[in-house]
């Protein structure tokens, strides 16, 4: 049984990062998002381009599909005029239904519920409370902007719907955007700028707090109250989802307060109200096992603080592939539960889901962009380089789904000496020079350098350091940072040259700033001729500028 899972209905308006998964006989085959081969960042057109190749790489064609499903529901009627007609609301709108996937009758799932069925297929377990939060979805014809639901044996039955006025996600963002960075792009800024506004006086944090309270919706137990902030316009422009606001309150903020205050305040009522809404849902229903899904929670210092606030009572499972794009696999999940009855388990899922490419691609993109190679031993080379303070791109096998570079199409560097950041992000990423960058750490030395380490391999949960002095390169201002604990298991070349290098390696993803990870050898090459890179490492060639 063939089953395609698609995101988002294209163009979506609330929708980005389009992304197609498919299934056969309920096992996962691969899952790639459009960015990576449109090579437009957060790409929320139709995913053409990630279809063929997901078809290709089982050897099939739409005739052979099965089912097809996809993570984003239907608006009975539009929303209103200020969402741009370009936009995709209902089934006549959507792109599924002018092509010929429309001779496949395509199923339209409530967008929280399947933010709920991807958390679940992946945590492993059996029972459990879910809690999905976003910017906003669609789900039995209304929007929306999250939910809590009960997990067991395979049903998942909802328990609540947030309204989309108690959107937590388009609250953050908007803030996000008074900060001066780009809605649905820089909320990871937010999160990092937020601890230089915890540097500043008790009395400044508490004036800009009690402000920024009143922008956020409130609950009381596991309700939505009143409060938060949708008054935003959309539009979709070459493919990507514009958004800008129109609440006077959030401009007011912006021209009375310090960027890093605004931050600090955001990431703070962030923290402060999903801590709570978290411990009652668990205290309500009485179960131990919690899972977190939801664009909201690509948020790792709050996810860091949930688990310190939860204690070792809880067992808590953060969803990797928690936004939107995550939703590909989660439909594709659902239909076959509902077509099979089978609740088939995706713990400990590979997130290693693009493509692999042979030798004879990469020779023709290196003699294409005239660059220099030859043939190494890739993880001697590697650790050689590194070891000498070279900033490398390392380059191998299947690329990662998602937004963490998990050593695959990576930007490696010592974690030893503050420069290395800055060379990163100065020269090779060209970003801003206070953006911290996460390690990769072998799991024989977290306890040396975490503080509580646990199971980590996904970059989606932060960490107090115990080694901040002495790995500078990836401890951010506030003592934190972001690991990949990597187990030899799941990527045995990438696991030896981190431990060559001493257990830990400054690791950030292989994309120039304002591009999507790359994807082929080529976008690979080009981006390191752009860059301060001194070599890249793909398969077993080591190549250079000549």
């Amino acid at each position: 049984m063939i089953t395609v899972g698609f995101s988002s209905i294209s163009p979506a308006p609330l929708g980005h990062d389009s992304t197609v998964t498919i299934l056969e006989d309920g096992i996962i085959k691969a899952t790639i998002s459009e960015e990576r081969l449109s090579r437009v960042k957060h790409d929320g057109g139709f995913p053409a381009k990630s279809l063929q190749y997901c078809l290709d790489e089982i050897d099939v064609r739409i005739s052979d599909i099965d089912k097809i499903a996809v993570g984003f529901g239907l608006l009975e009627q539009y929303i209103d005029s200020k969402n741009d007609s370009n936009s995709a609301f209902a089934k006549r709108d959507s792109r599924f239904f002018t092509t010929s996937l429309e001779n496949k009758k395509p199923i339209f799932y409530n967008h929280q519920y399947i933010h709920a069925r991807t958390g679940y297929a992946l945590s492993g377990f059996n029972k459990a409370v879910i809690i999905s939060l976003d910017g906003g979805g669609q789900d039995e014809g209304k929007t929306n902007s999250g939910g809590i639901f009960i997990a067991d044996k395979g049903e998942i039955k909802v328990q609540n719907i947030f309204p989309i006025s108690a959107s937590l996600g388009f609250t953050y963002g908007l803030l996000t955007q008074a900060c001066g960075f780009r809605m649905q792009d820089g909320e990871g800024k937010t999160m990092s700028l937020a601890a230089f506004g915890d540097k500043y006086p008790d009395t400044e944090k508490q004036n800009i707090l009690k402000v920024v309270e009143r922008i956020f919706p409130k609950f009381k137990n596991m309700e939505y109250i009143e409060g938060g902030v949708t008054d935003i316009i959309t539009k979709f422009e070459n493919n990507v989802q514009l958004i800008a606001n129109s609440d006077n309150r959030i401009n007011a903020i912006k021209n009375s307060f310090d960027e890093k205050l605004i931050a600090w305040a955001a990431q703070k009522n962030l923290e402060d109200i999903i801590s709570e809404l978290i411990l009652n849902v668990v205290d309500n229903f009485g179960i131990k096992n919690v899972i977190v899904s939801g664009g909201v929670f690509m948020n790792m210092i709050l996810n860091m603080k949930i688990r310190e606030r939860l204690g070792t009572g809880i067992n808590i499972f953060f969803n990797p592939i928690c936004g939107d794009l995550g939703n590909s696999i989660g439909a594709a999940i659902e239909n076959y539960f509902q077509e099979t009855g089978k609740n088939i388990s995706h713990s400990n899922l590979s997130l290693y889901q693009g493509s692999e490419y042979m030798d004879e691609e990469i020779i023709a993109a290196i003699k294409k962009l005239d660059l220099k190679y030859e043939k190494v031993n890739k993880v001697d080379t590697a650790i050689d380089l590194i070891s000498k303070g070279n900033v490398i791109g390392w380059y191998q096998g299947r690329s990662e789904l998602g937004a963490r570079s998990l050593g695959n199409r990576s930007i490696l560097s010592l974690a030893t000496n503050t420069k290395f950041k800055d060379i990163v992000n100065d020269k090779v990423k060209k970003r801003e020079s206070w953006r911290p960058f996460c390690p990769t750490i072998i799991d024989k030395e977290a306890q040396k350098h975490l503080e509580n380490p646990t199971k980590a391999p996904y970059m989606i949960l932060g960490f107090r350091m115990k080694t901040q002095s002495t790995m500078p390169a990836v401890c951010h201002i506030d003592g934190t940072c972001r690991p990949q604990i990597l187990e030899k298991i799941d990527n045995k070349s990438f696991y030896d040259v981190v431990k060559g290098v001493g257990g830990i390696v400054l690791n950030t993803s292989f994309n120039l700033a304002g591009e999507p990870i790359v994807e082929t050898p080529f976008s690979a090459l080009a981006a390191y001729k752009n860059s301060a890179m001194d070599a890249v490492i793909i398969n077993d060639f080591l190549i250079k500028k000549k």
